[in-house]
């Protein structure tokens, strides 16, 4: 029979006996060592409660049954303060942590739709790790926990700061991050609605900026505040043929051959992909379509013998960076940024680049001159910047809303070579390409040509048919815009114009139309409100210029007036004196 021992609480009363507690379960939370057989098997705990102390110094099966709404916070607490190992199984035959069964306990019972609980958690994973584990490693949790964080991004600012001082990354971190990266997400999907002007505040505290446009300048010219992701495979294993699949990431591996382009664009149409070509006689080349948020990405490859050889494995190359030549340099020691996908915007964006392997003596020198594709290994890792995603999103929205004042802040609150950089994924969007495009670029100061040679191509008919509704934002700002961008752009309209018009059942060119009309409705509106104000100011700097003209001196019917209300009063004062 399993020994037990005695446990106490700080706030027992003298009629409360002390707890009895089986010695394995008292040794997976706290207790550490032997009793010595003349010790009195008794200890106490302190900062838990009796109440809290039934719940949590039991099995775990019977902490989860225990657990109640009221109860939730405080057992976490406890379980934090008496270190509980959360990754260790201790249930026989099972799969199932601790913690992730009070995570499907909190589920099940949609105790998060309780504000005041799902604030409570909110305020204290920044000091128990128990709390912020439960919160990064459940997405259903941090899914609950939305409602409540869209009106306090203030949470995040702590986290963010500290990434800001460079400290290193722990449990409290991986929550917030993780926290904004489900905001993210759900955005991405449209499983939430959120208002521009909203995500923009949200995007303001939660960085801990005085100003959105210092918050935009923080978030992308800094490489802090992200998760990562690694897979490892073997991409011509099989029928993979080098196409592989890492989450949303869609890869291409090819192997060069010894001879040919030094630096491709693309996989050649010669490349290797058969599992059974010779390592000898390839470099690599990888095609990485980058979703939004991700801005680097390493891979190694390796070749190695089949399970029936004795283990050894040759590094082919360095992990190398992905989009390395088109890093930006924040300074000589700052951060560089990487190229954006903008999937948020409908966008594909691929980012390809190749790494030499080592040569093919090398590989005959260390025994794999007859290795084959298919023992190649790659690891994969993606860095993910949540706090981007969200930026991104705040665009999408601000074009969705017709907000373009808020596109133009974005353009002129970030570096200058992020934003050029910007302009050239959005020049891909499949949603609100034109106006976005043109817009961003023209809020950047003096834009090369380079960037807007990649803009012009993008300014087909089709593109501007599905910006007719917002095209009367534009009209200001292309004579500003280079002559190659307005030719582009008036060939694109015209084309627009004539595939409007001769498909009837397309309902774009309404859509002009009405555009036109309630801007110019708009306009006139904004005209006689403009126009009634000055006409209100005239009027009173009118009678300010009067009473300055007549220094103190007031007219006679100003003091007659004064005067009668006077006698008025007067005589009413009497009538009560006399009644």
């Amino acid at each position: 029979m399993e020994r037990t021992i005695r446990v106490c609480f700080t706030d027992d009363g003298e009629a409360d006996e002390p707890l009895a507690v089986k010695e394995g379960i008292a040794r997976q939370c706290w207790l550490d060592g032997e009793f010595r057989e003349a010790q009195q098997r008794e200890v106490r705990v302190e900062r838990i409660s009796r109440a809290v102390g039934v719940v949590v110094l039991q099995h775990e099966l019977d902490i989860v049954d225990s657990l109640t709404k009221d109860n939730l916070l405080d057992a976490m607490v406890a379980l934090d303060y008496l270190q509980f190992d959360t990754d260790t199984i201790f249930t026989p035959s099972s799969k199932q942590s601790l913690l992730w069964r009070i995570h499907r306990h909190v589920v099940h019972g949609g105790w998060l739709r309780d504000e005041q609980l799902a604030n409570s958690l909110l305020d204290s994973f920044g000091r128990y790790a128990f709390i912020a584990r439960f919160i990064h490693r459940h997405k259903d949790i941090r899914a609950g926990l939305l409602p409540a964080l869209r009106k306090r991004p203030d949470i995040i600012r702590a986290q963010w700061r500290r990434c800001e001082r460079g400290e290193a990354e722990d449990d409290v971190i991986k929550a917030a991050v993780s926290l904004v990266g489900t905001l993210g997400d759900e955005l991405s999907y449209g499983r939430i609605d959120m208002p521009c002007h909203e995500l923009g505040t949200f995007i303001t505290k939660a960085t801990g900026r005085s100003s959105l446009a210092y918050a935009h300048g923080a978030i992308f010219e800094q490489d802090i505040f992200a998760s990562s992701a690694s897979s490892t495979t073997q991409p011509f294993d099989d029928e993979k043929r080098g196409d592989i699949e890492f989450g949303t990431i869609g890869v291409e591996v090819a192997g060069l051959r010894q001879f040919g382009p030094p630096f491709p664009s693309d996989p050649p149409a010669d490349a290797l992909r058969d599992g059974d070509g010779k390592m000898c006689d390839v470099r690599g080349c990888v095609s990485l379509e980058v979703p939004c948020g991700a801005a680097e990405g390493t891979t190694a490859t390796q070749a190695a013998y089949g399970d029936s050889q004795p283990s050894l494995s040759i590094r082919l190359h360095d992990s190398p960076v992905i989009n390395a030549d088109t890093g930006i340099e924040m300074g000589k020691k700052g951060p560089s940024v990487d190229r954006f996908g903008i999937s948020v915007l409908g966008a594909k964006a691929f980012s390809c680049f190749w790494e030499a392997n080592i040569s093919a003596e090398a590989l005959l020198r260390q025994g794999k001159g007859e290795a084959r594709l298919e023992e190649v290994q790659m690891k994969l890792t993606v860095r993910f910047f949540p706090m981007r995603t969200l930026a991104l999103h705040y665009l999408r929205l601000c074009a969705n809303d017709g907000h373009w004042e808020g596109v133009t802040l974005m353009a002129r609150s970030i570096h200058r070579d992020i934003a050029l950089k910007l302009v050239s994924c959005l020049a891909h969007a499949s949603q609100y390409r034109v106006p976005l495009t043109l817009l961003f670029a023209s809020a950047i100061q003096d834009v090369g040509d380079p960037e807007y040679d990649r803009i012009a191509p993008k300014m087909t008919a089709d593109a501007i048919r599905k910006s007719f509704s917002v095209l009367p934002a534009l009209l200001p700002i292309l004579p500003t815009l280079p002559q190659a961008v307005q030719t582009a752009f008036e060939d694109g309209l015209k084309g627009a114009l004539m595939e409007a018009i001769d498909t009837e059942a397309d309902d774009s060119f309404k859509q002009l139309y009405n555009a036109f009309i309630n801007s110019a409705t708009k306009e006139a509106a904004d005209r006689r409100r403009l126009e009634a104000e000055n006409e209100r100011l005239r009027e009173e700097n009118a009678r300010l210029k009067e009473q300055d003209r007549r220094g103190t001196k007031r007219s006679r019917d100003e003091m007659d007036g004064q005067q009668q209300e006077g006698e008025g009063g007067a005589d009413q004062q009497d009538m009560k004196m006399t009644t």
